[in-house]
């Protein structure tokens, strides 16, 4: 069974909550993408994987030659927006607007044509399904911004936890993050913070239960979340846990999920999913 192994590309002020809505003041922080994304690209190569990268348009203006060597590497590359707007919280104009920018900084910098789309924060929800629709009509293909989980931050319990066709009458497709079902509940093993958090050996047996099921995992990850030398004094309590803990982990438990599983892009799933 081939999983989708996904990556948000983006910045640790992009992905920190404090300071993503700080967007005057993203030019005065340090910059960490360049060397955390070369590594990814390290890790992958050892290990003979290509992953969909969701880049945000901002990086893309700013590193433009990061994002081409992402692509040169033969990974998909997709669209994280581009000031890493919550999607929720704009209106229609506004997140056309975010997604045309975004566009044209993404594809110019890696050459390459956008197929799928990640909301910042899995911010499409059942208040804004439009965005799917809206998606569709601009030419993309899928969209990965469902989590079918319910936190204080995110999620939408009552989506399908596997792939599936959001849009009637359409190949659109949707691909929710991996959770496992389990007493009546959805519990999230698709990456990021609980990756950083939970024992391998869940995230093992999670994946591998969704696989026996016939379906992919879909997982990601950011860039930051490999960085230990990085540190910003004024985070909160909520964010030292959720965007800190476990870093020191990840890399390893990264290096042994792509030795227990199969890995491609997400663009490379879209013909197995039913209609």
């Amino acid at each position: 069974m081939v999983n989708a192994l996904t990556i948000d590309l983006e910045d640790w002020y992009q992905g920190l909550t404090s300071t993503s809505r700080q967007i005057d003041q993203w030019p005065t922080f340090e910059n960490r993408v360049v060397e955390n994304t070369e590594r990814i690209l390290e890790i992958l190569g050892l290990a003979g994987v290509k992953a969909t990268f969701f880049v945000l348009g901002y990086v893309a203006d700013r590193f433009p030659n990061l994002i081409r060597r992402v692509a040169d590497y033969g990974h998909e590359i997709a669209l994280h927006g581009y000031h890493h707007q919550h999607v929720h919280r704009l209106t229609l104009e506004q997140f056309r607007r975010d997604v045309v920018l975004g566009m044209e900084a993404v594809q110019q910098a890696s050459g390459k044509k956008i197929i799928g789309y990640r909301a910042p924060m899995f911010s499409i929800r059942s208040s804004n399904t439009w965005a799917l629709q809206e998606l569709c009509a601009m030419g993309f293909l899928y969209d990965s911004s469902m989590f079918p989980i319910r936190n204080f931050y995110y999620g939408n319990p009552n989506v399908p936890r596997h792939p599936y066709r959001p849009l009637e009458d359409h190949s659109f497709t949707e691909f929710p993050l991996a959770t496992v079902r389990l007493i009546g509940n959805n519990w999230p093993i698709g990456g990021g913070f609980y990756v950083r958090t939970l024992p391998y050996q869940l995230i093992q047996a999670g994946i591998r239960r969704l696989n026996k099921e016939g379906k992919p995992a879909v997982i990601y990850f950011h860039p930051w979340e490999l960085d230990q030398g990085q540190h910003y004094n004024q985070v909160t309590f909520r964010e030292r846990i959720t965007h800190y803990h476990g870093r020191a982990s990840l890399q390893n438990k990264l290096c042994r999920m792509l030795n227990d599983f199969d890995f491609a892009p997400l663009n490379q799933l879209l013909d197995g999913i039913p209609q």
